[in-house]
């Protein structure tokens, strides 16, 4: 946790020094909730955004979000096993901020992204590995408070379909659903 908020402290820090007019840095604290056919798991995700404002209500963005991993134990008759699945997503996002009032703009906003997911799975007969990214699409909504003219809180809600995952057989749809809050600050 540390880390994460050393390393949005010195992107924005370092970004101020290359931003140009219309520039953000956004950092976001969120959960999520990462669907699969038959599961569903709820995981701690901060995200890092790098965009541009254009100044007629529509902006564009780059992000990173990590998904904390998800680490698991089985015992059963026939031995034990342990494993670790982990996730995260890089993207582009577009959106256009609703011009309702100065200080409060609700946003829609469409996402395209690079979605990873891995999995090491070590048990009696040997350890097994998985890996794969696939491209995704999401939508997202949420709503940004104006503290200045340079700073904003937001509050938002995204779901991005991740795509198929698994060997053949046994192939499963990853999707989630997302709450976050965070900070945007425009230089």
């Amino acid at each position: 946790m540390k880390k994460v908020l050393f390393a949005v402290a010195a992107l924005a820090l370092s970004a101020g020094a290359l931003a140009d007019a219309g520039v953000y840095v956004q950092g976001d604290l969120g959960s999520a909730r990462i669907v699969t056919d038959d599961d569903s798991v709820s995981r701690f995700s901060p995200r890092l955004s790098v965009g541009y404002d254009f100044g007629n209500n529509i902006r564009a963005a780059v992000d990173y979000t990590y998904y904390k991993s998800e680490k698991y134990n089985d015992q059963s008759a026939d031995g034990w096993g342990k494993g670790e699945t982990k996730f995260n997503s890089i993207g582009a996002s577009v959106f256009y901020d609703f011009p309702v009032h100065e200080q409060v703009k609700p946003y829609v906003g469409a996402r395209l992204g690079v979605n990873k997911v891995s999995a090491e799975y070590i048990d009696i007969d040997g350890k097994e590995k998985y890996s794969a990214s696939k491209t995704g699409f999401g939508v997202i909504l949420g709503v940004g408070y104006n503290v200045t003219e340079n700073v904003a809180l937001d509050a938002g809600y995204r779901y991005n379909y991740w795509g198929n995952y698994g060997e053949e057989g046994e192939r499963y749809k990853f999707k989630s659903h997302e709450l976050s809050a965070g900070v945007r600050v425009k230089f």
